[in-house]
């Protein structure tokens, strides 16, 4: 129950409590008016009658009333729990309690589960910070030893080969293949190296990473690619450019393996306090709202990741989406520094 549904429910017990009163003090006045008729003068089963009804109004009014008084308190925090279970606390009035003792246990739930978020975006924040540090250490041995190796092993398959110019061809086949092999492998690292971290982020900034990504890893699957970064005119925190390429990468991904689209729009603007990020294609859509409540039925979507990764910002993400109709990440972020 909503704070609204319950000051109109609030609002109508009022009413039906001086409907009522009305009733009761109607019925005495009556009974004034009707004294000139003592209830001896009644047959005595009128008169058992009229004292039955005239009880039955009594007490049940009453108890009615009494009833309404105390479930008021319980009416109000079932509200209130209620806004709690839909992540609307901050909307919370806490001075509307009906019992001082509920304003001050809802005011201490408040102040408890905000600390409890704040703590949880902190843990999360330094979680992902992690993530991205290690991934830039792994991405560096990657590139540092295991591709150097693998490039000097196939300098020396040529070395090999041309030493083995005048010998059988089976050897210098079998060589070849080798070769390749480990140039498909040297090829893969290198590009598991970028997907781990893109150097091209931190030394570039966010547009030149997503063109890339978009190339590598978009046009590849015969996507029709839209780009807008025309409003993207600053640099951002690296945190921030950093979030707003995961939170692209994961909803690019989504399309190229979910959505059954054939064109998809990606747009980037920065403004003076905020960045925005939009991925739109024209896909088969599904229902955000499943998605959320039972990610193991819709796996790979990502959506919890997507949001938390603006909401440890500061940021919000939107995703809209119909059945048939495609879909739309839309996500807001702090942006560039203010212009004072």
């Amino acid at each position: 129950m909503s704070d609204q549904e319950w000051r109109s429910r609030r609002r109508r017990t009022w009413r039906v409590a001086f409907l009522v009163t009305g009733i009761l003090i109607g019925l005495y006045s009556a009974g004034w008016a009707l004294g000139a008729v003592p209830l001896a003068d009644l047959s005595p089963g009128l008169a058992a009658a009229c004292i039955f009804v005239s009880g039955v109004v009594v007490v049940g009014g009453c108890a009615y009333l009494v009833l309404r008084a105390l479930s008021w308190p319980l009416l109000w925090l079932s509200a209130k729990l209620g806004t709690v279970h839909r992540g609307e606390h901050g909307l919370m009035h806490v001075e509307e309690a009906p019992i001082p003792n509920f304003a001050h246990m809802s005011k201490a739930m408040v102040e408890m589960i905000e600390r409890v978020e704040t703590e949880s975006r902190n843990y999360t924040s330094l979680l992902l910070g992690s993530i991205e540090e290690e991934r830039r250490r792994i991405g560096r041995e990657l590139h540092d030893e295991t591709t150097q190796t693998l490039a000097a092993a196939v300098i020396g398959i040529d070395l090999a080969e041309k030493a083995l110019a005048s010998a059988e061809t089976t050897a210098r086949r079998r060589l070849q293949e080798v070769r390749g092999l480990l140039q498909h492998c040297f090829d893969q690292i290198k590009l598991l190296v970028y997907d781990l971290r893109p150097s091209m982020l931190d030394d570039l900034g966010l547009v030149p990473a997503l063109r890339w990504y978009l190339e590598s890893h978009v046009r590849p699957s015969g996507l029709e690619i839209t780009t807008d970064f025309e409003g993207a005119t600053c640099r951002l925190r690296d945190d921030v450019e950093t979030a707003l390429f995961r939170i692209a990468q994961e909803a690019l991904s989504n399309v190229v393996q979910h959505a059954h689209a054939t064109r998809v729009v990606l747009r980037v603007e920065t403004k003076p306090g905020y960045a925005t990020l939009s991925v739109t294609d024209n896909g088969r859509g599904f229902q955000p709202k499943l998605a959320m409540d039972a990610p193991r039925r819709q796996p790979g979507l990502g959506i919890p990741s997507i949001r938390e990764r603006a909401d440890v910002l500061g940021g919000r993400v939107a995703i809209e989406s119909t059945p048939g109709r495609g879909t739309r990440v839309y996500a807001v972020l702090p942006g560039c520094p203010e212009e004072p």
